[in-house]
């Protein structure tokens, strides 16, 4: 019984469940995401555009909540016009933003204080130390917060894992942004970069999460996929966050004084790419080596 449950992943019933199959959503969030906060960056850094001090804090402030507030219409607001709609996407995002705050951003500031020693190391060095602490940190409370919101009650298709994924990184990047750039108080075009990184580093990390969780509950993996996605979720953040630096303010080998903002947002935008293909390339070949699956043996008990 449960894996007839399990199979009406086929993206032909989705649309039972939403307006919109998830990844053209996240598709369209991604590209207005990208490029809103690129026409800061080149607005800043190309033209020079410049505010008065506290209007430009103000706008640099704002850019994460309005990076939310593109995910509440294009993710979330739909989701109320489908005949089952999921009923999670916001308690997900809220529940890991308040992790972000009570949690993550002290363990990884406070207690292991990277940017303090990591910045400074070789690339090898600061892929693996980034890894072992922020990674793991902010990859293993989103998993936390998807483990024991949604993990198995709120699954019924595999996008399903896509989407509660995607509003737990919004939730946890829009918040660590927000601490970033309120902290830091840097100019508009930096602060940009920084929204941009933080969700990007986010998003990746959450995708190979979700990535582990379908296999482990629609494709009944062998029970390490999970652990082990997880861990791929974390080096992906440890390598985005490791070279990061090294584009953003100098060579890749140690940090520089150079800043390069555009050579951040090309990197920045290719692990995106690079990102989600990989994971949609595993979603659709799993989902279809399912499909072959059932159709055989569908077929084998007709006959």
């Amino acid at each position: 019984m449960m894996s007839d449950i399990r199979f009406q992943s086929d993206p032909e019933q989705e649309d039972a469940y939403s307006i919109l199959p998830v990844w053209r959503r996240l598709s369209a969030l991604l590209l207005i995401m990208t490029g809103a906060l690129l026409a800061v960056v080149l607005l800043s850094e190309l033209l020079q555009l410049r505010f008065d001090a506290r209007i430009e804090r103000v706008l640099s402030v704002a850019l994460a909540p309005l990076i939310l507030l593109a995910w509440l219409i294009i993710a979330v607001l739909p989701e109320y016009q489908a005949a089952r709609p999921r009923r999670r996407l916001i308690g997900v995002a809220v529940l890991s933003a308040l992790t972000a705050s009570a949690i993550g951003l002290p363990l990884t500031e406070d207690f292991l204080r990277v940017e303090e020693w990591l910045p400074l190391q070789s690339v090898f060095q600061r892929i693996v130390g980034y890894t072992l602490s922020a990674g793991l940190v902010d990859t293993g409370l989103k998993f936390i917060v998807l483990r024991y919101l949604i993990y198995p009650q709120g699954l019924r298709v595999r996008s399903d894992a896509v989407a509660y994924a995607l509003a737990s990184a919004m939730g946890y990047g829009a918040f660590l942004s927000l601490a970033l750039v309120w902290r830091l108080e840097p100019t508009l075009g930096i602060a940009a970069i920084y929204v941009l990184a933080t969700l990007t580093i986010q998003l990746a990390s959450a995708m190979f999460i979700a990535l582990g969780i379908i296999e482990s509950y629609f494709s009944d993996a062998y029970p390490l996929v999970l652990p082990l996605n997880v861990a791929v979720a974390a080096l992906a953040s440890g390598i985005i966050s490791a070279l990061l630096g090294g584009f953003l303010s100098g060579p890749l080998s140690t940090a520089g004084n150079a800043a390069r903002p555009l050579f951040a947002c090309a990197m920045l935008v290719a692990a995106l790419i690079v990102t989600f293909g990989t994971v949609y390339f595993l979603y659709s070949n799993s989902e279809r080596r399912e499909r072959e699956a059932y159709m055989s043996q569908w077929n084998t008990d007709g006959i």
